[in-house]
């Protein structure tokens, strides 16, 4: 009795210890991706406060709905980096060499990893399916507000956009002012069944509470057999672009702002294309495929982490990256598969899953038998 309980103590220090070997490397692992793919949004973000003048409010809230979006990727690549490195060192030192000779066989070593594991799934998968799309459509929400405050966001100089159905394009834009120089507009008109758009020069123009006044118009349309019909000119013309902005929180959302019952929905609607239902049941199978990679990284990661024998950062932090990079061209390799109507779509999703499953018996095995 006493050497049974000398055993389930020894097997609780050894899994504390285990722990705490990969909790810290797993802590800076989760910061350092995070920041990684925090930068690309901050650069996009600080146009908006330095040379748009968005508020710094709606612009913080579009930095915290933006976070949740790569958790569910951020988790997995984190946990890997983290087993990998503890485990390394670990072999590295030759504890996992001493442990093994003292009859703690690899399966109870990887005991706690696997309720961490489990633990860290759960959470992404709960990011998956329910708090980003919650995010997403947020972050739509709020980039809308700035731009009904600042409709000038969306008018880029010397860049074609889509306003209303219509081609603008803008050569020079002052956004103190909100002036617009030299302008161009482009639209097939409802009516009739044009062959060429309807052109609209103005020589500038400027917008206030949500209207575009241009000033000095020229319009010009064009027949079915390629030659000038008619011709206009105007001193002032108004486009209001508040239908515009505000239409696009009445349309249907998109699904990325979907939550996982909602695809789920989607997939069962008989009223949609073949296509349509294959997009959403392959966004379905890639909500739950990548946060359970984080359960196969880190299963994956023990031998190779053992085998390696290294527990130094850099040699981590390739491994992981070669390993992410070879499961992200598995992935959309499948994403292509599966679009292409080649493979099912719970079967295209689930190859890099499949890979790693795979990877993770064959090294297991391996360790075993030495």
């Amino acid at each position: 009795m006493k050497k049974k309980r000398y055993k389930i103590k020894r097997m609780k220090i050894i899994h504390r210890y285990v722990l705490r070997e990969i909790i810290p490397p797993f802590v800076f692992g989760f910061f350092f991706f995070n920041l990684i793919l925090l930068v690309s949004i901050l650069f996009q973000l600080t146009e908006l406060v330095f040379l748009q003048k968005a508020p710094l409010i709606q612009v913080g809230k579009l930095i915290l709905f933006s976070v949740p979006s790569f958790l569910d990727i951020v988790l997995p690549v984190a946990l890997l980096f983290a087993v990998l490195l503890s485990f390394g060192r670990l072999s590295a030192d030759g504890e996992i060499t001493a442990l093994r000779s003292a009859g703690i066989n690899l399966f109870l070593l990887e005991k706690p990893l696997l309720v961490f594991t489990v633990g860290l799934t759960i959470i992404s998968l709960y990011f998956s399916a329910q708090l980003t799309p919650w995010c997403n459509q947020n972050y739509q929400k709020t980039y809308q507000e700035i731009l009904l405050q600042r409709p000038t966001l969306q008018v880029k100089e010397r860049t074609i956009i889509d306003i209303g159905g219509r081609k603008f394009y803008a050569y020079q834009v002052d956004e103190k002012t909100q002036k617009i120089q030299d302008i161009a507009i482009y639209e097939f008109l409802p009516q009739e069944n044009h062959l060429f758009p309807q052109i609209t020069l103005a020589q500038e123009g400027k917008i206030s509470n949500n209207v575009l006044t241009l000033k000095k118009v020229n319009i010009y349309r064009f027949g079915r057999n390629y030659q000038l019909t008619q011709q206009g000119k105007f001193t002032r013309q108004k486009i209001y672009l508040v239908d515009q902005i505000t239409s696009g929180r009445q349309k249907e959302k998109k699904s990325t702002e979907m939550n996982l019952w909602e695809i789920r929905a989607k997939m069962k609607d008989n009223t949609l294309s073949p296509e349509k239902v294959r997009d959403f049941a392959l966004d379905f199978h890639t909500r739950l495929a990548i946060p359970l990679a984080a359960f196969f990284l880190g299963i994956v990661a023990v031998p190779l982490g053992i085998k390696v024998e290294r527990g130094d950062k850099s040699v981590s932090l390739g491994i992981t990256l070669v390993l992410v990079i070879i499961y992200y061209i598995l992935l959309l390799t499948g994403i292509f598969l599966g679009r292409s109507g080649f493979l099912p779509s719970i079967l295209a999703i689930w190859i890099p899953n499949f890979f790693i499953i795979s990877l993770a018996i064959w090294l297991h095995l391996k360790l075993i038998k030495q």
